[in-house]
């Protein structure tokens, strides 16, 4: 059983309905602002309560959820250990804000969407959220993550890849989209040109794609995607840079 930190969040103060919950995770040493400052664009209608957790590590005086995977063993642990810590937290805001932890929605930038990818697969999840949203962001590259293909089926998770990303060539990007669609997630994926960097157009984006979302996370009944019916048309998403890793348990 691994260790979960406990987090420190803000409930942003908004007007709206806010009736489901909307986790925020901040990329590697970044704001939680890069996200909130975007919440207009993100969710329009004030339809959720966003949370900003901030991450539990530091890396030169910055927080983050776990460092770059030239550290590949620390890197690893602390991504099972803020896997764990947002999983808590999910319950603990259920609790606190009587808004199920099961209609979630949870996403955010680089790393951060990462981890929302995470709680959508991950077999040692409690509170699996209903969808997630990923910028720049990718699926998790752990030696033995534990996959539940069942668990994870048909919940909607939203991608947005960027063609000039320097951390990945978009060949990859795309290899690891087609994986997490062929895993069973009912995948919504877009390009834009660009490097890593979470922008309005993505926000915008992932607003369209949260307003389509039926409450409880069903699918879309409308596809907000840009161009990316057919972006990953014959990517094969069986590749050992991701899924050799995994431990696919059901």
């Amino acid at each position: 059983m691994v260790d979960a930190p406990v987090l420190a969040s803000t409930v942003v103060s908004r007007s709206g309905p806010q009736s489901r919950l909307l986790v925020l995770l901040h990329g590697y040493g970044e704001s939680v602002d890069q996200l909130v400052d975007r919440l207009d664009l993100i969710d329009p209608h004030g339809a959720f309560c966003a949370v900003a957790p901030l991450a539990p590590f530091e890396r030169k005086g910055r927080p983050i959820w776990h460092r770059a995977l030239s550290a590949r063993d620390e890197a690893e642990q602390q991504y099972l250990e803020s896997l764990a810590a947002i999983d808590a937290h999910l319950g603990v805001l259920e609790q606190e804000l009587g808004l199920p932890a099961s209609e979630a929605v949870v996403g955010g930038f680089s790393q951060g969407g990462g981890l929302g990818i995470g709680l959508l697969l991950g077999a040692d999840v409690r509170h699996r959220p209903a969808a997630a949203f990923g910028v720049c962001s990718f699926p998790p590259v752990v030696r033995g993550f534990r996959v539940d293909r069942v668990g994870a089926a048909g919940r909607p998770l939203f991608l947005s890849s960027a063609r000039q990303d320097h951390f990945a060539a978009i060949d990859v990007c795309r290899a690891g989209a087609a994986l997490l669609r062929d895993t069973g997630l009912d995948l919504t994926y877009v390009e834009s040109e660009g490097g890593h960097e979470m922008t309005d157009e993505a926000a915008a984006q992932i607003g369209a794609w949260l307003t389509a979302l039926p409450a409880g996370g069903e699918a879309p009944d409308a596809d907000p995607r840009v161009g990316g019916s057919t972006l990953l048309d014959g990517v094969v998403g069986l590749n050992g840079y991701f899924d050799g890793n995994w431990d696919l348990v059901s």
